[in-house]
Order: C-alpha cells, then structure tokens, then sequence
C-alpha cells in the first residue's frame, strides 16, 4: 500500500517539474494541488490499514469500507478548499494531477518484476516444496 502511495508522489512530482518547466509555476503548482487531494487521503488510508494489522480479521471490511467512505470525503474537502482559497488555481492542471495520482498505482505491474526464489532450483516458488500433482519437467543428466 505503502509503495502506491510512493509511486504516486514520484508521478505527481515528475508532472509537477515538467509542468513547471514549460507552463510556469501557477501550473505546477495547480498540478501538485491536484495530485496532493488524492496523495494526502490515499496515505492516510494506508496508515490506517497498516495500523489494523494484526486484529481479528472480522474487522477489516468495516476498517476499509469506512477508510474508502472518508478519503472520498478528504479528497471532495480537499478539493473544495482548494478551490475557495487558492486564487492562482488552474482547474484543468489540478484535474490532471488528481487523475495522475489516481492512476499511478496502475503502472504498480510494470514496476514489480517476479524474482525467482533464491535456492530452489525445481521452479518452485517462494522456497515451498513443489506440488506433486503438477508434472514436473524431465531432467536430463549429461556424463
């Protein structure tokens, strides 16, 4: 959870600089405001998840349908405050930070790569034993 809420910051702060760089500050800074409406919520929601760990796991759906119901709420507050005290704000660069920060955890796949686990050299993977009721391939001994 913690490294969505990461790659989201990394993509809103890429944005926000090449924003920067080419439209000027009110943009970037439009564009960083937007993404930060979704980023504050999402972490926030991720502390609260990591903070349940352990407890009986009756309570996890009431735990995180309660956090999706308030960081729907943060990120509207959010949002609405944005608006009313932020003269110099842009709405379409805010609009485009909010939905970068939605969909970064969409490019989570391509970041996370399947390592093969260290010192198995069946193909099993994480360490465990291989299952018996898939054939295994053939191994051939050269001499």
């Amino acid at each position: 959870m913690f490294t969505a809420v990461g790659l989201q910051v990394a993509v809103v702060a890429a944005l926000a600089v090449f924003a920067g760089g080419v439209w000027g500050m009110e943009v970037a800074l439009s564009l960083a405001f937007g993404g930060a409406a979704a980023i504050v919520p999402n972490a926030l929601f991720a502390m609260r998840l990591a903070m349940n760990r352990g407890r009986s796991s009756e309570s996890y759906p009431v735990v995180f349908f309660l956090g999706e119901i308030v960081k729907i709420g943060l990120t509207v507050a959010l949002l609405v405050w944005a608006a009313t005290s932020l003269p110099q704000l842009r709405w379409p660069p805010l609009i485009a930070g909010l939905i970068a920060a939605l969909k970064a955890p969409f490019l989570l796949p391509l970041l996370a790569r399947r390592k093969p686990a260290e010192g198995t050299g069946d193909g099993s993977r994480h360490g465990q034993a291989p299952d018996a009721t898939r054939p295994q391939p053939p191994t051939t001994e050269i001499r």
